[in-house]
């Protein structure tokens, strides 16, 4: 099998790159009203994020999104993965590995000091980061923000 081409998106990928995020359950797809479509758009225009697409064939298998960011105390950017999706049927066949690769480069050229990563607790996803030199450095905790984060997770505000 060839390997996939590795490319920047461009706007003419909104569709493809919403059905990506789709496969890992989110509530987007190709289909979403103009809001979501509009809200992955502008992400392809920031000058501080790069969304690479993996494809096979002319059709997307994958995509990766960094968010390159400066850090207080560091005289260097730092790069954060903020998702890595590989389709289905084209897991295990080196995709991400690729996708991962090309952030790396890019970032380091970009002169960051790190990249970061939240991975959840999916062993699978674990054990991928692990063998391409991550390392776990603590959990991941999140605040959720507006109304219905709120709700969710039963906070309350002190007062």
């Amino acid at each position: 099998m060839q390997p996939p081409r590795i490319r920047a998106a461009g706007e003419a990928d909104v569709g493809a790159i919403l059905d990506l995020v789709g496969e890992l359950g989110r509530p987007a797809r190709s289909d979403s009203p103009p809001p979501v479509r509009d809200a992955a758009a502008a992400i392809l225009s920031r000058p501080d994020t790069a969304v690479l697409v993996a494809e096979r064939s002319g059709r997307p298998i994958g995509l990766a999104c960094v968010l390159t960011l400066p850090r207080l105390g560091h005289a260097s950017p730092e790069a954060r993965l903020l998702d890595l999706i590989v389709t289905d049927r084209s897991q295990a066949a080196g995709v991400g590995r690729q996708l991962v690769e090309e952030v790396v480069r890019r970032a380091a050229r970009s002169g960051c000091h790190l990249l970061r990563l939240e991975c959840g607790h999916r062993r699978e996803s674990q054990g991928f980061y692990r063998c391409l030199g991550f390392e776990s450095r603590g959990e991941d905790w999140q605040l959720p923000i507006g109304p219905s984060g709120a709700e969710r997770s039963g906070s309350r505000t002190a007062g």
